[in-house]
């Protein structure tokens, strides 16, 4: 990887395995949106626009301070080629090639990704990416970008001080209470960044003691913003993918289902991305008709 600094852009090249659109749409962020040809977006408030071409990665309104921080997020040090070409090999897995070719797992910011994945409990990624942005509206703070006006994810600080019924109002529903309590909780100086030197267990542990977290929102959080690359979140969709591909559609028991996740080694959370993104282009139907 090569990297170019101008005064308000930071570009990346060299790399390979990385599709911006699909890992910014494939359900693990939520403030990504399309615009000029790329993806425009804000982390750790520094809003910027992401361009892909032949030529790498670059993103516009970076600082030269920040390109560590960005290299970081987008989890370039990683080798993505070894990955996929080591889950090509099993057959099982290689049918989500070429749809899931390219996507790379995020390193957000923890207290964003630990209140986004809260809101996502039942619910889908387009509602989500709209409860998001009321609360980013509602309590983050302002920043203009492009002639376009962010906000930046709320502080566990200015998020703790929003009242339930506020978030009621922005469509939060049953999740208010719980995304309350985690803002107080942090705000009141519980560190989520120890859970990143924790085993998978202890971190995992660690977040389920929050209030209204379960074992799928714990492993997002950990996948998504703490590189636990083995946190595997299963949901509806990769429940049905799972049993699919793995136990050809017979039910599972839930026990035969984590030694199955078991056997996909340390990067199975990143696999996981990958069966998503498949199952997501199939369908239930197309999942029922392998």
């Amino acid at each position: 990887m090569d990297i170019r600094l101008t005064e308000n852009a930071v570009a990346f090249g060299g790399i390979d395995c990385f599709d911006l659109e699909k890992s910014c749409s494939c359900g693990q962020a939520f403030r990504w949106r399309p615009y000029a040809g790329g993806q425009l977006g804000i982390v750790r408030g520094e809003a910027a626009l992401l361009m892909q071409d032949e030529n790498g990665v670059t993103v516009h309104g970076a600082s030269p301070a920040s390109a560590g921080m960005w290299a970081h997020y987008l989890d370039l040090g990683r080798d993505y080629s070894a990955i996929e070409r080591a889950v090509s090999k099993d057959p099982r897995l290689a049918v989500c090639f070429p749809e899931a070719h390219g996507i790379r797992v995020f390193n957000q910011e923890p207290f964003e990704a630990l209140i986004s994945f809260i809101i996502s409990q039942n619910n889908n990624i387009k509602r989500i990416s709209g409860i998001v942005e009321r609360l980013c509206a509602l309590c983050g703070e302002p920043v203009e970008f492009m002639g376009e006006r962010l906000n930046a994810f709320p502080s566990p600080e200015r998020l703790a001080a929003v009242s339930e019924d506020a978030l009621t109002a922005i469509g939060t529903g049953y999740r208010a209470p719980f995304i309350k309590a985690a803002a107080e909780r942090v705000a009141s100086g519980y560190d989520l960044e120890k859970l990143r030197d924790m085993s998978l267990s202890e971190a995992r542990q660690e977040l389920l003691s929050f209030y209204g977290i379960g074992p799928k929102v714990a492993d997002c959080v950990l996948l998504f913003s703490l590189q636990h690359s083995d946190a595997f979140p299963i949901d509806v969709w990769i429940d049905r993918a799972m049993k699919a591909m793995f136990f050809e559609g017979s039910k599972a028991k839930k026990a035969e289902l984590y030694e199955a996740v078991s056997s996909l080694g340390e990067y199975s959370g990143i696999i996981q991305q990958y069966i998503f993104q498949y199952a997501r282009k199939l369908g239930k139907d197309g999942l029922e008709k392998r």
